[in-house]
């Protein structure tokens, strides 16, 4: 809430068309962290990447990082991982798990295009709404199970419009366009539909950099079939173009450590709670064909000892990972 407060003040957020959510603008989200993170006291070394554990006594005491400077040492009494992989747990030595790439969820290629004409688009979403039990109807990766509360809300999900594209033949019939599909986020005044989700590539393994350098020019290659499609059977992006990327490639599921309690969907689903609490989360799953949202006010309380590898003392890990 804090960051959400403090991007409204700066005018970073936008109203979502249907509900009263706000979507936090990426970009203004990068300087809202830099607030955080300074008025925290953090020191931060950005262009940093962790390469090896420091171990002493058979606990972690630090990581060597390379970066521009070169290679040095970051002493620490607690390391916490967030890099979303579990790459220092993995490097200190932490047990972890990989899903079979099958099982695996797909990465993505997010963009954002310009020159969309929102009132448009807005007015074609109005007359052709989609909910959440549209993104079942051809099964696949988006093939849902929900608590049914789920079925009948608004989604902001485009699919059919990518098949009729294809059976134009404005785009090829090949895989990939055929998965072609998914959600848009935010729209401005300005004409700029934001963090687009409709490019999905399956299988990829976000701890290898090969497949990740494949995933990353594969998918700006589909970005380009995506905009077309959009062009053609979309109303308010007739005019539209390709304003940027996201960052990366969004990877969503690589490693996952071994906790001293490893958390399940019992937990999610049925309120867990537990005495080592160290915060509460909604009953809230996206993933993995299972789609709840967090609309009824249930949470869960997240355990210390789910963030916690029964290999590597003082290391603490945060995020996807656990």
């Amino acid at each position: 809430m804090e960051m959400e407060r403090m991007a409204a003040r700066m005018g970073g957020t936008v109203k979502w068309p249907f509900n009263s959510s706000e979507c936090l603008d990426a970009d203004y989200f990068k300087i809202v962290a830099d607030h955080l993170v300074s008025d925290a006291g953090v020191k931060p070394l950005l262009h940093t990447i962790v390469v090896e554990a420091i171990h002493e006594g058979g606990a972690l005491a630090g990581v060597i990082v390379e970066n521009k400077s070169g290679r040095s040492a970051v002493r620490a009494k607690r390391v916490i991982d967030c890099t979303g992989d579990a790459d220092v747990a993995y490097l200190a030595g932490a047990r972890c798990t990989k899903r079979d790439r099958r099982e695996r969820m797909g990465v993505s290629t997010v963009f954002s295009c310009s020159g969309v004409d929102k009132q448009a688009f807005i007015d074609y979403t109005e007359t052709n709404p989609a909910t959440y039990k549209t993104w079942s109807r051809r099964g696949g990766e988006w093939c849902q199970q929900t608590a049914d509360k789920e079925e009948h809300l608004r989604s902001p999900f485009l699919q059919e419009e990518f098949e009729k594209a294809i059976a134009a033949g404005v785009i090829p019939a090949t895989p990939s366009n055929m998965d072609l599909g998914g959600s848009w986020s935010a729209l401005s005044d300005a004409g700029e539909a934001t963090n687009l989700n409709l490019v999905h590539q399956p299988g990829v393994d976000g701890t290898d950099a090969a497949e990740l350098t494949r995933a990353e020019m594969e998918g700006r290659a589909q970005t380009l079939h995506a905009i077309a499609a959009l062009k053609h059977a979309v109303p308010g992006f007739e005019k539209s173009k390709l304003r940027n990327f996201g960052m990366q490639v969004g990877v969503r599921d690589t490693r996952k450590i071994v906790g001293r309690y490893d958390l399940v969907g019992e937990d999610v689903r049925g309120e867990a709670r537990f005495d080592d609490s160290v915060g509460i989360f909604p009953e809230f799953v996206d993933g993995y064909n299972i789609l709840i949202l967090p609309t009824t006010g249930r949470y869960f309380q997240v355990p210390l000892r789910c963030m916690q590898s029964p290999d590597v003392d003082n290391l603490l890990v945060a995020g996807r990972c656990v």
